[in-house]
């Protein structure tokens, strides 16, 4: 059976479990708060690249209470960090699928973050955009189930026009020509069917995914702003052509984590960050 979609108000929320968590610590949301952008990232190579662009470190709530690191989603882990061009940052390690990212986000926001940059990895659609390109992602096709709980149906969800400047132009001062179009955004990576695939090669959709399209619905319910940048793992087509342990892979994976951590400064330059 499906459901329409529903927009009567959920029953629980980011907020009631913050408070939760805090009241057991003896803490507000005030003290837990979170610096205005995030920068995430799905992977460990490209979180250690950021976490030594920004030096970040333990926000010293976390070192006074290391619980937080064990509950409230493990956001608790993320670290403050700053940009080159003196901006606060948060730095942090999405978990991997729509449901689990949106959750890990919902409650970012819900500490104070209104500008979400990701950069992590997609498989290529198109034989222009070969292992390890670089890809500003405009919008996503929605064949996830999140996004679905979060806006009513429809095909496609755009990115923030801001972002995807703030992207862009990141990518060109650091001596990348990046290449844009759209991900297909579904859940089920061992259900990416040839049939599937050829239909969205048609479209010109240039990556899949399994998270960029719960994203942008999730920014665009919340009133924040969000941007994702992938580096290509792998290109889905026939035959399947597997790229990750490629040094085109490696390089592109260090080069979007400084794609991100440039467009934070480019945001912040446009006004576009909270004071």
């Amino acid at each position: 059976m499906s459901w329409p979609f529903d927009p009567s108000e959920p029953r629980i929320t980011p907020a009631a479990i913050l408070d939760f968590a805090c009241k057991r610590l003896g803490l507000t949301t005030l003290d837990i708060a979170l610096p205005p952008t995030l920068l995430a990232t799905f992977q460990t190579g490209p979180l250690a690249a950021l976490q030594e662009l920004t030096a970040a470190k333990r926000f010293s709530i976390v070192e006074r209470y290391p619980r937080l690191e064990e509950g409230i989603a493990g956001t608790g882990k993320i670290l403050g960090g700053m940009t080159p061009g003196g901006r606060s940052v948060g730095v942090g390690l999405l978990p991997i699928g729509a449901p689990a990212a949106v959750l890990y986000l919902e409650l970012t926001i819900a500490r104070g973050v209104r500008n979400v940059f990701v950069c992590g990895s997609a498989g290529s659609l198109q034989p222009h955009i070969p292992i390890g390109s670089v890809v500003v992602v405009t919008g996503a096709e929605r064949e996830d189930g999140t996004s679905h709980h979060y806006l009513p149906a429809g095909d496609v969800v755009g990115a923030d026009a801001a972002m995807i400047r703030a992207l862009a132009g990141a990518s060109r001062s650091v001596g990348i020509e990046p290449a844009s179009g759209r991900s297909w955004t579904i859940d089920a990576v061992f259900r990416e069917t040839s049939a599937a695939i050829a239909r969205h090669q048609e479209k010109g959709i240039a990556v899949v995914d399994m998270e960029a399209a719960a994203i942008f619905a999730l920014a665009q319910v919340r009133g924040v702003r969000a941007g994702v940048v992938v580096a290509v793992s792998d290109e889905v087509h026939l035959p399947w052509n597997p790229g990750f342990d490629m040094p085109s892979f490696r390089e592109a994976q260090r080069r979007i984590a400084e794609i991100v951590v440039g467009a934070a400064d480019r945001l912040a330059d446009q006004g576009m960050t909270p004071s």
